[in-house]
């Protein structure tokens, strides 16, 4: 039997695609990985004028912190920004299911569909104004 680590290492990456920002995390999502998450993705949802896109494509575990996290993540976000999450994993997506944050938050199973609706969402509320 193995003793190696399921999650591998814990990642976040901050990259913008176009005028969007997109988080991309690896690994596990729990206690001891929330502080470094709060870190990076409440100051990018602060300054997300053109939404923001969390890839949780490589996650590996997400707890129910984790997803309280998120939740506040999406709080911070400028008034016409958008979040939406890329999960594809069933350790993912239950938890995003059960907790019902996918009904607060679109999502996807591919970055780029992520970034389309988040920026689509962008467009019309600019022209909403």
């Amino acid at each position: 039997m193995s003793e190696e680590p399921t999650g591998g290492p814990f990642e976040i990456v901050s990259a913008a695609h176009d005028s969007t920002t997109v988080l991309t995390v690896r690994g596990e999502l729990d206690l001891d990985t929330i502080p470094a998450l709060s870190a990076t993705a409440f100051p990018a949802a602060d300054t997300a004028e053109g939404g923001l896109v969390v890839d949780l494509t490589d996650v590996s575990f997400l707890s129910s912190s984790a997803i309280t996290v998120l939740v506040r993540v999406c709080d911070r976000l400028p008034d016409a920004s958008r979040m939406a999450l890329v999960a594809v994993n069933g350790v993912v997506v239950r938890p995003v299911q059960l907790s019902g944050i996918d009904r607060v938050m679109a999502t996807f199973t591919s970055v780029p569909d992520a970034v389309a609706h988040v920026q689509s969402s962008a467009r019309s509320g600019e022209a909403d104004r």
